[in-house]
Protein backbone atom coordinates (compact mmCIF):
# COMPACT_ATOMS: atom_id res chain seq x y z
CA UNK A 1 0.00 0.00 0.00
CA UNK A 2 1.34 3.40 -0.97
CA UNK A 3 2.51 5.56 1.92
CA UNK A 4 1.45 9.13 2.42
CA UNK A 5 3.26 11.96 4.17
CA UNK A 6 1.68 12.96 7.49
CA UNK A 7 2.43 15.64 10.06
CA UNK A 8 1.55 14.53 13.59
CA UNK A 9 1.78 16.86 16.57
CA UNK A 10 3.05 14.66 19.42
CA UNK A 11 4.03 15.84 22.91
CA UNK A 12 4.42 19.41 21.73
CA UNK A 13 6.56 18.57 18.67
CA UNK A 14 5.58 18.23 15.01
CA UNK A 15 6.74 14.93 13.53
CA UNK A 16 6.72 14.21 9.79
CA UNK A 17 6.10 10.56 8.89
CA UNK A 18 5.52 8.53 5.73
CA UNK A 19 2.81 6.03 6.69
CA UNK A 20 0.32 3.71 5.05
CA UNK A 21 -3.25 5.07 5.25
CA UNK A 22 -4.24 2.06 7.38
CA UNK A 23 -1.38 2.48 9.87
CA UNK A 24 -2.70 2.41 13.42
CA UNK A 25 -1.70 5.25 15.70
CA UNK A 26 -0.32 2.79 18.26
CA UNK A 27 2.04 1.27 15.67
CA UNK A 28 3.13 4.69 14.46
CA UNK A 29 3.97 5.65 18.04
CA UNK A 30 5.69 2.42 19.07
CA UNK A 31 7.41 1.37 15.85
CA UNK A 32 7.93 4.46 13.75
CA UNK A 33 8.61 6.94 16.58
CA UNK A 34 9.93 4.55 19.24
CA UNK A 35 7.53 5.99 21.82
CA UNK A 36 7.01 2.64 23.49
CA UNK A 37 5.19 3.83 26.63
CA UNK A 38 1.78 3.11 25.09
CA UNK A 39 1.19 -0.64 25.24
CA UNK A 40 -0.67 -3.14 23.09
CA UNK A 41 -2.77 -5.27 25.40
CA UNK A 42 -5.79 -6.39 23.41
CA UNK A 43 -6.28 -4.76 19.98
CA UNK A 44 -10.03 -4.61 20.58
CA UNK A 45 -10.48 -1.56 22.83
CA UNK A 46 -11.03 -3.56 26.01
CA UNK A 47 -7.95 -2.96 28.23
CA UNK A 48 -6.97 0.72 27.94
CA UNK A 49 -3.21 0.06 27.97
CA UNK A 50 -2.77 2.02 24.74
CA UNK A 51 -4.60 5.14 25.95
CA UNK A 52 -3.27 8.48 24.71
CA UNK A 53 -4.78 11.97 24.79
CA UNK A 54 -6.06 13.47 21.55
CA UNK A 55 -6.65 17.18 22.12
CA UNK A 56 -6.88 16.36 25.82
CA UNK A 57 -9.43 13.52 25.46
CA UNK A 58 -8.46 9.90 26.29
CA UNK A 59 -8.52 7.75 23.16
CA UNK A 60 -7.48 4.16 22.43
CA UNK A 61 -4.60 4.25 19.96
CA UNK A 62 -4.88 0.55 19.07
CA UNK A 63 -8.04 1.19 17.02
CA UNK A 64 -7.29 4.69 15.67
CA UNK A 65 -5.72 5.43 12.31
CA UNK A 66 -2.67 7.66 12.57
CA UNK A 67 -3.94 9.64 9.56
CA UNK A 68 -7.10 10.56 11.46
CA UNK A 69 -5.03 12.43 14.07
CA UNK A 70 -3.44 14.92 11.71
CA UNK A 71 -3.93 18.48 12.97
CA UNK A 72 -4.62 17.36 16.54
CA UNK A 73 -2.44 17.41 19.65
CA UNK A 74 -1.39 13.89 20.68
CA UNK A 75 -0.03 13.36 24.19
CA UNK A 76 1.57 10.08 25.21
CA UNK A 77 2.98 9.01 28.56
CA UNK A 78 6.36 10.33 27.40
CA UNK A 79 4.84 13.82 27.31
CA UNK A 80 3.49 13.79 30.87
CA UNK A 81 6.74 14.77 32.59
CA UNK A 82 6.97 18.46 33.48
CA UNK A 83 10.21 20.29 32.55
CA UNK A 84 12.20 17.09 32.85
CA UNK A 85 10.78 16.21 36.28
CA UNK A 86 8.16 13.63 37.14
CA UNK A 87 4.58 14.89 37.13
CA UNK A 88 2.59 14.57 40.35
CA UNK A 89 0.77 11.45 39.16
CA UNK A 90 4.02 9.74 38.11
CA UNK A 91 5.68 10.45 41.44
CA UNK A 92 2.59 9.32 43.36
CA UNK A 93 2.48 6.02 41.46
CA UNK A 94 6.08 5.39 42.50
CA UNK A 95 5.54 6.41 46.11
CA UNK A 96 2.41 4.28 46.55
CA UNK A 97 3.37 1.26 44.45
CA UNK A 98 0.62 1.98 41.97
CA UNK A 99 2.60 0.70 38.99
CA UNK A 100 2.51 -3.04 39.91
CA UNK A 101 4.14 -4.77 36.90
CA UNK A 102 3.90 -1.49 34.99
CA UNK A 103 2.32 -2.76 31.76
CA UNK A 104 -1.03 -1.00 32.22
CA UNK A 105 0.42 2.03 34.03
CA UNK A 106 0.82 4.38 31.02
CA UNK A 107 -2.81 3.93 30.02
CA UNK A 108 -4.01 4.50 33.57
CA UNK A 109 -1.88 7.64 33.89
CA UNK A 110 -3.26 9.15 30.71
CA UNK A 111 -6.82 8.50 31.91
CA UNK A 112 -6.01 10.04 35.30
CA UNK A 113 -4.37 13.04 33.65
CA UNK A 114 -7.62 13.75 31.80
CA UNK A 115 -9.67 13.17 34.95
CA UNK A 116 -7.68 15.71 36.97
CA UNK A 117 -7.74 18.21 34.11
CA UNK A 118 -11.55 18.15 34.07
CA UNK A 119 -12.25 17.49 37.77
CA UNK A 120 -9.59 18.71 40.20
CA UNK A 121 -11.25 17.10 43.22
CA UNK A 122 -13.01 13.89 42.15
CA UNK A 123 -14.84 11.66 44.60
CA UNK A 124 -13.95 7.99 45.01
CA UNK A 125 -16.90 7.05 42.83
CA UNK A 126 -15.81 9.49 40.12
CA UNK A 127 -12.28 8.08 40.18
CA UNK A 128 -13.59 4.53 39.85
CA UNK A 129 -15.91 5.50 37.01
CA UNK A 130 -13.11 7.26 35.13
CA UNK A 131 -10.83 4.23 35.45
CA UNK A 132 -13.49 1.69 34.52
CA UNK A 133 -12.21 1.57 30.93
CA UNK A 134 -8.70 0.55 32.05
CA UNK A 135 -7.80 -2.95 33.20
CA UNK A 136 -5.01 -3.99 35.57
CA UNK A 137 -4.25 -7.68 35.18
CA UNK A 138 -2.30 -7.60 38.48
CA UNK A 139 -5.56 -6.49 40.18
CA UNK A 140 -3.68 -3.87 42.19
CA UNK A 141 -6.36 -1.21 42.11
CA UNK A 142 -6.16 -0.14 45.76
CA UNK A 143 -2.59 1.15 45.36
CA UNK A 144 -3.65 3.03 42.25
CA UNK A 145 -6.46 4.78 44.08
CA UNK A 146 -4.06 5.80 46.84
CA UNK A 147 -1.60 7.10 44.24
CA UNK A 148 -4.31 9.09 42.49
CA UNK A 149 -5.47 10.65 45.74
CA UNK A 150 -1.86 11.56 46.59
CA UNK A 151 -1.46 13.14 43.15
CA UNK A 152 -4.66 15.14 43.59
CA UNK A 153 -3.39 16.44 46.93
CA UNK A 154 -0.01 17.36 45.44
CA UNK A 155 -1.57 19.21 42.52
CA UNK A 156 -3.98 21.09 44.76
CA UNK A 157 -1.17 22.11 47.07
CA UNK A 158 0.90 23.26 44.09
CA UNK A 159 -1.96 25.41 42.80
CA UNK A 160 -2.43 27.00 46.21
CA UNK A 161 1.28 27.72 46.61
CA UNK A 162 1.33 29.40 43.19
CA UNK A 163 -1.31 31.86 44.45
CA UNK A 164 0.27 32.64 47.82
CA UNK A 165 0.76 36.34 47.02
CA UNK A 166 -2.89 36.77 46.05
CA UNK A 167 -4.04 34.96 49.20
CA UNK A 168 -1.87 36.67 51.79
CA UNK A 169 -1.27 40.17 50.46
CA UNK A 170 -4.69 41.43 49.39
CA UNK A 171 -4.67 44.22 51.97
CA UNK A 172 -1.93 44.62 54.54
CA UNK A 173 -4.30 46.47 56.88
CA UNK A 174 -6.83 43.62 57.09
CA UNK A 175 -6.63 40.41 59.07
CA UNK A 176 -7.41 36.99 57.70
CA UNK A 177 -9.57 34.76 59.87
CA UNK A 178 -9.16 30.99 60.23
CA UNK A 179 -12.49 29.31 60.98
CA UNK A 180 -13.37 25.77 62.04
CA UNK A 181 -17.17 25.80 62.38
CA UNK A 182 -19.47 23.28 64.05
CA UNK A 183 -17.01 22.34 66.77
CA UNK A 184 -17.41 21.01 70.31
CA UNK A 185 -15.45 21.29 73.54
CA UNK A 186 -13.80 18.00 72.56
CA UNK A 187 -12.64 19.52 69.25
CA UNK A 188 -11.17 22.45 71.14
CA UNK A 189 -9.29 20.11 73.45
CA UNK A 190 -7.94 18.06 70.55
CA UNK A 191 -6.66 21.26 68.97
CA UNK A 192 -5.09 22.52 72.20
CA UNK A 193 -3.36 19.18 72.79
CA UNK A 194 -2.00 19.20 69.25
CA UNK A 195 -0.74 22.80 69.50
CA UNK A 196 0.91 22.19 72.87
CA UNK A 197 2.70 19.08 71.58
CA UNK A 198 3.69 20.24 68.09
CA UNK A 199 3.93 24.04 68.07
CA UNK A 200 5.48 26.82 70.07
CA UNK A 201 2.55 28.35 71.93
CA UNK A 202 2.17 31.09 74.50
CA UNK A 203 -0.87 31.07 76.76
CA UNK A 204 -1.47 33.99 79.11
CA UNK A 205 -4.09 35.31 81.52
CA UNK A 206 -3.96 39.08 82.07
CA UNK A 207 -0.50 39.06 80.52
CA UNK A 208 0.90 36.34 82.82
CA UNK A 209 2.16 33.30 80.92
CA UNK A 210 1.01 29.82 82.01
CA UNK A 211 1.17 26.30 80.60
CA UNK A 212 -1.80 25.67 78.31
CA UNK A 213 -4.66 24.46 80.57
CA UNK A 214 -7.58 22.22 79.56
CA UNK A 215 -10.23 23.88 77.44
CA UNK A 216 -12.78 23.73 80.25
CA UNK A 217 -10.60 25.91 82.46
CA UNK A 218 -9.92 28.39 79.66
CA UNK A 219 -13.65 28.66 78.99
CA UNK A 220 -14.32 29.36 82.66
CA UNK A 221 -11.55 31.94 82.92
CA UNK A 222 -12.38 33.89 79.76
CA UNK A 223 -14.96 36.13 81.48
CA UNK A 224 -12.75 36.82 84.52
CA UNK A 225 -9.42 37.58 82.90
CA UNK A 226 -8.01 38.45 79.49
CA UNK A 227 -7.19 35.10 77.91
CA UNK A 228 -4.69 34.90 75.02
CA UNK A 229 -3.32 31.91 73.11
CA UNK A 230 -0.70 32.65 70.47
CA UNK A 231 0.91 30.12 68.13
CA UNK A 232 4.41 31.39 67.37
CA UNK A 233 5.32 30.50 63.81
CA UNK A 234 8.30 31.43 61.64
CA UNK A 235 8.44 35.25 61.90
CA UNK A 236 4.69 35.56 62.33
CA UNK A 237 2.00 34.56 64.80
CA UNK A 238 -1.46 33.01 64.77
CA UNK A 239 -3.80 34.23 67.52
CA UNK A 240 -6.52 31.94 68.85
CA UNK A 241 -9.73 33.36 70.34
CA UNK A 242 -12.27 31.76 72.67
CA UNK A 243 -15.49 33.45 71.61
CA UNK A 244 -17.73 30.40 71.39
CA UNK A 245 -17.33 26.63 71.93
CA UNK A 246 -18.99 25.76 68.61
CA UNK A 247 -16.47 27.54 66.38
CA UNK A 248 -12.69 27.70 66.56
CA UNK A 249 -11.43 31.06 65.32
CA UNK A 250 -7.88 32.27 64.79
CA UNK A 251 -6.38 35.16 62.90
CA UNK A 252 -3.16 36.22 61.22
CA UNK A 253 -1.92 39.37 59.54
CA UNK A 254 -1.42 38.69 55.82
CA UNK A 255 1.22 41.41 55.59
CA UNK A 256 3.47 39.17 57.71
CA UNK A 257 3.32 36.40 55.10
CA UNK A 258 5.84 37.98 52.75
CA UNK A 259 7.55 34.92 51.28
CA UNK A 260 6.60 31.58 49.74
CA UNK A 261 8.40 29.83 52.59
CA UNK A 262 6.15 31.46 55.17
CA UNK A 263 3.08 30.83 53.03
CA UNK A 264 3.92 27.11 52.90
CA UNK A 265 4.08 26.97 56.71
CA UNK A 266 0.59 28.52 56.88
CA UNK A 267 -0.77 25.99 54.39
CA UNK A 268 0.76 23.12 56.36
CA UNK A 269 -0.66 24.55 59.58
CA UNK A 270 -4.15 24.70 58.07
CA UNK A 271 -3.82 21.18 56.71
CA UNK A 272 -2.57 19.83 60.03
CA UNK A 273 -5.40 21.27 62.12
CA UNK A 274 -8.01 20.15 59.56
CA UNK A 275 -6.72 16.58 59.81
CA UNK A 276 -6.27 16.64 63.58
CA UNK A 277 -9.69 18.07 64.37
CA UNK A 278 -11.38 16.21 61.51
CA UNK A 279 -13.23 19.33 60.34
CA UNK A 280 -13.14 21.66 57.35
CA UNK A 281 -11.00 24.77 57.82
CA UNK A 282 -11.75 28.08 56.08
CA UNK A 283 -9.52 31.12 55.50
CA UNK A 284 -11.65 34.24 55.08
CA UNK A 285 -11.50 37.99 55.31
CA UNK A 286 -11.79 39.61 58.70
CA UNK A 287 -15.18 39.58 60.40
CA UNK A 288 -16.85 36.92 58.25
CA UNK A 289 -19.35 34.74 60.15
CA UNK A 290 -21.69 31.94 59.17
CA UNK A 291 -22.27 28.22 58.85
CA UNK A 292 -19.90 25.90 57.04
CA UNK A 293 -21.70 26.29 53.66
CA UNK A 294 -21.75 30.08 54.06
CA UNK A 295 -18.07 30.20 54.95
CA UNK A 296 -17.21 27.92 52.04
CA UNK A 297 -18.91 30.29 49.61
CA UNK A 298 -16.79 33.29 50.71
CA UNK A 299 -13.55 31.67 51.89
CA UNK A 300 -10.45 32.49 49.90
CA UNK A 301 -9.11 29.05 50.76
CA UNK A 302 -10.68 25.90 52.20
CA UNK A 303 -9.07 22.71 53.52
CA UNK A 304 -11.20 19.62 54.08
CA UNK A 305 -10.71 17.08 56.86
CA UNK A 306 -8.57 14.94 54.52
CA UNK A 307 -6.16 17.86 54.06
CA UNK A 308 -7.19 18.70 50.49
CA UNK A 309 -7.04 22.36 49.43
CA UNK A 310 -9.50 24.28 47.29
CA UNK A 311 -9.51 27.91 46.25
CA UNK A 312 -12.80 29.74 45.85
CA UNK A 313 -13.79 29.24 42.16
CA UNK A 314 -14.09 32.95 41.41
CA UNK A 315 -10.92 33.87 43.30
CA UNK A 316 -8.69 35.81 40.92
CA UNK A 317 -5.80 38.21 41.07
CA UNK A 318 -7.15 41.71 41.51
CA UNK A 319 -6.03 45.14 42.55
CA UNK A 320 -8.95 45.13 44.93
CA UNK A 321 -8.44 43.62 48.42
CA UNK A 322 -9.37 39.96 48.08
CA UNK A 323 -10.25 39.55 51.75
CA UNK A 324 -12.75 42.41 51.62
CA UNK A 325 -14.25 41.34 48.30
CA UNK A 326 -15.35 38.13 50.02
CA UNK A 327 -17.52 40.02 52.48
Amino acid sequence: MKKQLLELRINGRTRELALEPNRLLLDALRVDLQLTGSKRGCDDSSCGACTVLIDGTPMLSCTMLAASCEGQEITTIEGVAEHGALAAIQKAYGDWGGAQCGFCTPGFMMTVKHLLATNSNPTDDEIREALSSNLCRCTGYSQMYQAIKAAIEAEQKGSVIDRWRDIFQPDCKSLLDIHIPETTARDWQILLDYLAANCQVRYSEDGIVYPVPPFGKIWEQRNRVSVTLTVLMSAYAVNCFFFTPDEIEMDLLPDEIDSERKAKTVFEFLRSIARVVGKDVFLTGEGVKGSAPELRSVAVLSVNSAGQFSLRPDFATSQEPTAKSAL
